[in-house]
C-alpha cells in the first residue's frame, strides 16, 4: 500500500510526526535535526519552504504540504495566557 501526502494537507508538526515515519517525511522535505544533549527538550526540524530551508522549533508549528517537497510553515505563537503561565513556571519573558 502506497502512502500519499496530498497537497494541502495541514497539521501541527507533532501530528505529522505521529502520523508518518521520519524517513517518509524526510523524502517530502521535513528533516529532524540533531540537537545533541537537548533531544529530550528540543527537537528542531528543517522545513523546505518556497523561500528555502527554515527551522521549526515548536511541535505546535503548523505545516501545510504544498507539493514537490515544499511546505508552508506557520510559527506557533503562544496566547497571552500561555505566555503568563510560562513566565510563572520558567521565569521566562516573551
Amino acid at each position: 500500500m502506497e502512502i500519499k501526502l496530498e497537497i494541502g494537507t495541514r497539521g501541527t508538526r507533532e501530528e505529522f510526526e505521529d502520523t508518518y515515519t521520519e524517513d517518509f517525511l524526510k523524502d517530502k522535505g521535513l528533516k529532524v535535526l540533531p540537537s545533541g544533549r537537548l533531544d529530550l527538550f528540543l527537537k528542531p526540524w528543517a522545513v523546505h519552504t518556497k523561500v528555502g530551508w527554515m527551522c521549526s522549533f515548536s511541535k505546535y508549528d503548523v505545516l501545510t504540504y504544498m507539493g514537490k517537497g515544499i511546505w508552508d510553515l506557520r510559527v506557533y505563537k503562544p496566547s497571552e495566557e500561555e505566555k503568563e503561565l510560562l513566565e510563572d513556571i520558567d521565569g521566562m519573558e516573551f
